[in-house]
C-alpha cells in the first residue's frame, strides 16, 4: 500500500511539473508580446496601464495579478522601468538634452523625470552623462525581468520535485494585498486654470476621489479636513506627511481647466520611500470629467494591488451626477457650508438649489440641504420647527434617489439622536452610513456619541478612536475625545488630546469650560484660571480682569458662586453640574429635568459632578423618560 502511494504522489508530482512547465511556456508568451507592446508605445506619455490592459485584451486587474506572479512588480513599474532604460540608453548615445529624451521616453515632465531617474540609479541624468560610466550590477534584477523569469522557472520545479519526495503537498500563497495596512491621504490638489476663484472646482476634484475611494471596505482614507492642513506645498516632505497623517500612500495633483478641456494630473508616492508608484497625466474634455474621475480611482486601486469586488467597482464608477455645472455648484455650497456660520449656511444652501435646478436627481445636494437646515434648526431659535421641517424632506428626497447615501443616513441618525430620542433608529441610521462608508470620519463620530450616552464606553471609544485616524487635525473630534477620557478619570490622557490640539493650532473644537474642569481635576490651578479667562474673553460675557478680582477674593468656589449668580451665558446642564459639584443634589436634579424636557440635556454630560448621581433614582427616572437605561458609577 505504501508503494503505491508513493507512486502514485510521484505520478501526480509528475503531471504538476508538466503542467508548471506548459504554463511557464504560457507565461514567456506573455511577457514576450508585452515587452513588444510596451516597446512600441514609450514613446507616447498617454500610454498607460490602461492602454497596455487593452492591447493585451485582459482586465487592468487581471494584467496587474498576472504580472505580479510573474516578476514581483505592477505594470506601472515595468512600463515606467522600460522608459528609463531606453532613457539611460539615449543619454549614453545621442546629445539629445535631459528634457528631450524625457519626453521621447514618455515623461510628461522632466522635473519628475530628473527625480525617478536618480532614484532608479543612483545618479542623475546629468552626472551619468559625464561621468559616461554606471555600474549596472546592482540593478539586474530590476532591470531585466526576463532574467528573474529563468531563474524563477528553474526553482519552481526543483522547489515541486523536493516537496514530492517528501510527500509535502503543494499550496499556493494567496498574493492578495493586506487591506489593512493600506491607508490613503488625498493632498490639496495645486489649481493650475487661469481663471479667478475656481479652487472649489480643483477641491471638489479631491472631494470626489476621496468620496470613491473612501467605500473600498478595510483601507484607511484620511478626511479632507485633516488633508487640508498640507495645502502649502514644500513645508513638509511626503515622507513627514505620511508619519503625521498615519499613511502608508498620499495622493498629490493638480488641476488646469481650459474652455471645455480638462487637465487632471495624479501621483500616487509611497510615504515610506517617497517613491511615486503611479504618475499620469490626463487630458480630457470637461463633458468626460466624471469619467475621468473613476478611472483615475481605479487606477490608484490597481496600484495599491486592491482586488475590488463588483460592489466596490460599481460604487467607483458611480456618478453622482452627470452635470459638471451641478457639481460646481454643489462644491460651492460645501464650500460654504463647510464654515458653519449662520449667514454660510444660507449662501449654502442657495447653491444646493441652484444645483437641484440643474439635476433635480443630485442626492448629495439634498443632504446637503438637509444638514444646514438641521443645523440652522440648532443655531436659531426661530423657526426651528420649519427648518427641522425641511431637513426631514430633504432626507426623504436624498434617500428616495440613493438609498445608500452615507452622509443623508448620517444627518437623519443624528436627528434621531439629539432630536426624537429615537435611540435604536439611530444606531441604524449609523451603522447603515458606515456599512456604505467605513472612512466617513463624521459617521463615526456621532456614532460615538450616540454611543456614550447609551452608556456603551468601550464602543464609543473604539469609534472615537476610529475618527480620530480618519481625521486626526479635527479639534472638535480630539475634544470628544479628551471629554471621554476626563469622565472615566483618565485625566492625563485627555490631556494629551488637549495639548495636540494646542500644539497643532487645532481651535474649532476648544471648550474652555471643559478645560478648566479637567485642570481643577489635575490640581493646575494655574492653568484652570487662564483656562477661565479665555472662556470669558471667548464668550465676550466677562473679562480676565473680573476671574482676577473673584479668584483673588475667594478663589475657585467664588468663580463657581459667580457663575451661578450672574446666569448669563450658561446654560442649564452647566449650571447643574456647579450644584452638583456644591452637594445641592435636589436643585442639580431640578435643572437636569428641565433641560431633558427642552431637549438640552442628552441623558449624559462630560461633567465628573454627574457622576455621583447616575445611582439616585430621580436621574435614573430622567434617563427612563427619555427611553435609556440606567448608567454604570
Amino acid at each position: 500500500m505504501q508503494d503505491y502511494l508513493l507512486i502514485r504522489n510521484l505520478c501526480l508530482n509528475r503531471e504538476t511539473l508538466i503542467k508548471v512547465k506548459t504554463s511557464s511556456n504560457d507565461n514567456q508568451n506573455f511577457f514576450d508580446r508585452l515587452a513588444i507592446i510596451v516597446k512600441d508605445n514609450l514613446d507616447n506619455e498617454n500610454f498607460g496601464v490602461n492602454e497596455l490592459a487593452e492591447e493585451l485584451g485582459m482586465s487592468r486587474s487581471m494584467l496587474h495579478r498576472k504580472l505580479k506572479k510573474i516578476i514581483g512588480k505592477s505594470a506601472s513599474d515595468y512600463i515606467s522601468e522600460k522608459r528609463l532604460e531606453k532613457a539611460k540608453e539615449l543619454l549614453e548615445s545621442t546629445d539629445l538634452t535631459a528634457a528631450e529624451i524625457a519626453y521621447k521616453a514618455g515623461f510628461n515632465s522632466p522635473s519628475y523625470f530628473n527625480k525617478v531617474f536618480k532614484k532608479h540609479y543612483q545618479v542623475s541624468p546629468g552626472d551619468l552623462r559625464k561621468d559616461k560610466h554606471l555600474n549596472t550590477a546592482d540593478h539586474s534584477a530590476v532591470k531585466h525581468p526576463k532574467g528573474r523569469l529563468k531563474i524563477a522557472l528553474l526553482i519552481v520545479p526543483i522547489i515541486l520535485l523536493a516537496a514530492a519526495l517528501s510527500w509535502v503537498g503543494l499550496h499556493f500563497m494567496n498574493s492578495k494585498t493586506d487591506r489593512s495596512k493600506i491607508s490613503i491621504a488625498i493632498l490639496p490638489f495645486d489649481n493650475l486654470s487661469d481663471v479667478e476663484n475656481t479652487q472649489y472646482f480643483a477641491d471638489g476634484v479631491v472631494e470626489d476621489l476621496l468620496n470613491r475611494l473612501s467605500t473600498i471596505k478595510e483601507i484607511k482614507v484620511i478626511s479632507r479636513t485633516s488633508s487640508e492642513m498640507f495645502r502649502e506645498k514644500g513645508e513638509k516632505t511626503v515622507p513627514e506627511i505620511g508619519k503625521l497623517l498615519g499613511v502608508s500612500h498620499v495622493v498629490e495633483g493638480s488641476v488646469q481647466r481650459v474652455k471645455d478641456k480638462i487637465r487632471i494630473s495624479v501621483q500616487l508616492i509611497d510615504t515610506k520611500t517617497d517613491n511615486h508608484v503611479l504618475s499620469r497625466q490626463y487630458d480630457r474634455s470637461l463633458s468626460d470629467f466624471f469619467q475621468t474621475q473613476s478611472e483615475i480611482a481605479n487606477e490608484i486601486a490597481s496600484e495599491l494591488s486592491l482586488a475590488l469586488t463588483n460592489t466596490e467597482l460599481e460604487t467607483l464608477q458611480k456618478e453622482q451626477t452627470k452635470s459638471v455645472k451641478a457639481f460646481e455648484y454643489y462644491q460651492l455650497g460645501r464650500f460654504h457650508s463647510s464654515k458653519r456660520t449662520v449667514e454660510e449656511l444660507h449662501k449654502g444652501i442657495e447653491y444646493y438649489e441652484k444645483a437641484l435646478k440643474i439635476d433635480s436627481d443630485y442626492a448629495q445636494a439634498y443632504a446637503g440641504l438637509a444638514d444646514n437646515y438641521w443645523l440652522l434648526s440648532n443655531y436659531v431659535s426661530d423657526n426651528k420647527a420649519t427648518n427641522l421641517d425641511l431637513a426631514y424632506r430633504m432626507l426623504d428626497s436624498a434617500l428616495l434617489i440613493n438609498p445608500g447615501l452615507a452622509e443623508a443616513h448620517t444627518v437623519l441618525g443624528d436627528i434621531y439622536r439629539a432630536n426624537n430620542w429615537k435611540w435604536e433608529e439611530a444606531e441604524k441610521e449609523f451603522q447603515k452610513a458606515l456599512e456604505v462608508n467605513p472612512n466617513f470620519s463624521t459617521a463615526h463620530q456621532y456614532y460615538a456619541e450616540l454611543l456614550y450616552i447609551l452608556g456603551r464606553n468601550d464602543e464609543a471609544r473604539k469609534h472615537i478612536n476610529m475618527a480620530k485616524q480618519l481625521d486626526p487635525f479635527s479639534g472638535i473630534i480630539r475634544f470628544q475625545s479628551a471629554s471621554y477620557y476626563y469622565i472615566q478619570e483618565e485625566f492625563e490622557k485627555a490631556l494629551e488630546e488637549v495639548q495636540i490640539c494646542s500644539e497643532m493650532d487645532l481651535h474649532d473644537g476648544f471648550n474652555y469650560e471643559f478645560l478648566f474642569r479637567l485642570y481643577l481635576s489635575l490640581g493646575d490651578s494655574l492653568a484652570a484660571l487662564e483656562s477661565f479667562k479665555k472662556l470669558g474673553k471667548t464668550s465676550n460675557f466677562f473679562s480676565p480682569e473680573t476671574t482676577d478680582s473673584i479668584y483673588r477674593i475667594k478663589g475657585f468656589d467664588g468663580i463657581y458662586n459667580w457663575q451661578i449668580e450672574t446666569n448669563n451665558y450658561i446654560g442649564p446642564v452647566i449650571r447643574a453640574s456647579i450644584y452638583a459639584h456644591q452637594g445641592d443634589d435636589e436643585t442639580a436634579l431640578d435643572l437636569l429635568e428641565i433641560a431633558a424636557d427642552n431637549h438640552s440635556f442628552s441623558g449624559r454630560s462630560i461633567y465628573l459632578e454627574f457622576k455621583h448621581l447616575y445611582s439616585n433614582s430621580r436621574f435614573i427616572a430622567i434617563r427612563k423618560k427619555m427611553g435609556l437605561p440606567p448608567l454604570d458609577s
